[in-house]
């Protein structure tokens, strides 16, 4: 535990942390303490805002069905995983990279260069427990923090990465800026499969009504509790969104990826469906047909315009200075 305190910092201040004793953690800067629980130190700050607090309630609570309900195993995913993880595994050894929003750890397990230390963090704590126990790299180190308040130092880490957890942050300015904070000059963040705004006015408001018409929720019984306050709030990411984010934060668009034309609507679908059917009954998507769609998609999304209809975006950009 204690080598692992050379790569975090007090959330708040972002000086050094000390170990008080097996289960606490303190600074001696701004005197803040925080916990250890299971090996896995809790470096959210005082006071932490309803909205995250909810944040963190949901997904310890859906920790064990995150993985099942968003088929993050399924071919169509994990092709566009390995997309941006073709950026990680170009990066030097003994890299440090931190991950936001790990969730159950999937994605930096997908991680083949073993030279990079991983630091995968996460608001909730039972998310970071199953990534722990999922672990299959001895680089990862694991912490329970907020993606506002990034306990890292100024320029340390060499990169990002942020995987379907963007949209689930009151500001993503306030990430973007704290991410240019923790990076070094020539650092990358990372953004994976965040959503484009238009479902959210058009299709989405469309499945509302589908289902109260149906009366769906009625005739079977969900596997789990809804959806987080942040997809309920959220209303996505157009292209100009990123752009003023990353002016913003003074951070440089190195390449943009547009994800799904028709695979987003059969994903939210069988997702719809999967959430209220027995894990042994869920249904997928054959491996061939999902190649044969990626294709089309990938096809569609070269037209101009049309292009913009993507259901999911993947960026990478760089701190310069």
């Amino acid at each position: 535990m204690l080598k692992n305190l050379k790569f975090l910092v007090c959330p708040v201040c972002k000086c050094n942390l000390f170990k008080k004793s097996r289960t606490k953690l303190y600074c001696k800067e701004c005197s803040s303490h925080y916990e250890i629980r299971d090996g896995i130190p809790i470096l959210l700050p005082p006071n932490l805002e309803e909205f995250k607090v909810l944040e963190a309630e949901y997904h310890d609570k859906e920790a064990h069905h995150y993985g099942e309900i968003n088929m993050i195993d399924s071919y169509h995913v994990t092709h566009y995983i390995d997309k941006y993880l073709e950026v990680v595994n170009t990066l030097d050894k003994d890299s440090l990279l931190l991950e936001v929003g790990s969730g159950d750890g999937n994605v930096a397990n997908l991680i083949t260069n073993s030279g990079i230390n991983v630091i995968q963090s996460d608001i909730s704590f039972e998310m970071v427990n199953l990534a722990k126990n999922n672990k299959v790299n001895s680089r990862i180190i694991y912490t329970v923090s907020d993606a506002e308040n990034i306990p890292c130092k100024d320029n340390s880490l060499d990169a990002i990465m942020i995987v379907a957890t963007l949209h689930h942050l009151p500001s993503p300015k306030n990430f973007f800026m704290e991410a240019r904070r923790a990076l070094k000059p020539g650092g990358l963040l990372i953004i994976g499969f965040e959503p484009n705004s238009w479902p959210y006015f058009i299709f989405y408001p469309l499945i509302r009504f589908v289902k109260r018409l149906v009366r769906l929720d009625s005739f079977v019984n969900s596997k789990h509790s809804g959806v987080s306050i942040g997809d309920s709030e959220t209303e996505g990411f157009s292209y100009s969104d990123f752009q003023l984010f990353l002016n913003q934060s003074q951070l440089e668009l190195v390449k943009i990826q547009r994800i799904w034309f028709f695979l987003g609507y059969i994903h939210t679908a069988l997702s719809i469906i999967n959430s209220k059917l027995p894990s042994d009954k869920t249904l997928k998507i054959p491996l061939f047909v999902q190649k044969f769609i990626i294709n089309i998609d990938e096809f569609i999304l070269c037209i101009p315009i049309i292009r913009n209809l993507c259901w999911h975006w993947t960026l990478v950009a760089k701190k310069i200075n």
